[in-house]
């Protein structure tokens, strides 16, 4: 009896490695997860900011910011996007890329709330 015992666990463990995802390999054409993290922190924080933007009239289109970003970072929209689609394909490698960009960006609101905001206004 007992052996059927270790013999069900054995089958199970196997099946249990055989199910498990296979590593994602990123391939060299595709930003690394470490740059992904910042540029995609960017992009949100642009997207919030457009938001409130456009009832404040910008005239500047959103293309205009995303291109300031990849310039930033040293990169083209074209890597940007083939890079977006490959880990939006691959959700357990973009996963914890976008768990990341929460984080930053609910430290980043952390730290603009604890600051605060002082206008003065003259009577």
């Amino acid at each position: 009896m007992m052996r059927l015992g270790n013999y069900t666990v054995s089958v199970l463990f196997i099946l249990f490695i055989g199910c498990a995802s296979p590593e994602v390999k990123i391939p060299q054409n595709v930003l690394t997860p470490e740059q992904m993290m910042p540029i995609m922190v960017d992009i949100h924080v642009i997207e919030g900011a457009r938001n409130g933007a456009i009832m404040l009239g910008d005239t500047n289109g959103i293309e205009d910011y995303y291109a300031k970003v990849y310039e930033k970072h040293g990169i083209t929209e074209d890597q940007f996007k083939s890079s977006f689609a490959f880990y939006s394909d691959n959700p357990t490698v973009f996963i914890p890329i976008y768990e990341e960009v929460l984080d930053s960006l609910k430290a980043n609101g952390a730290l603009l709330s604890k600051k605060g905001v002082e206008i003065d206004y003259e009577d």
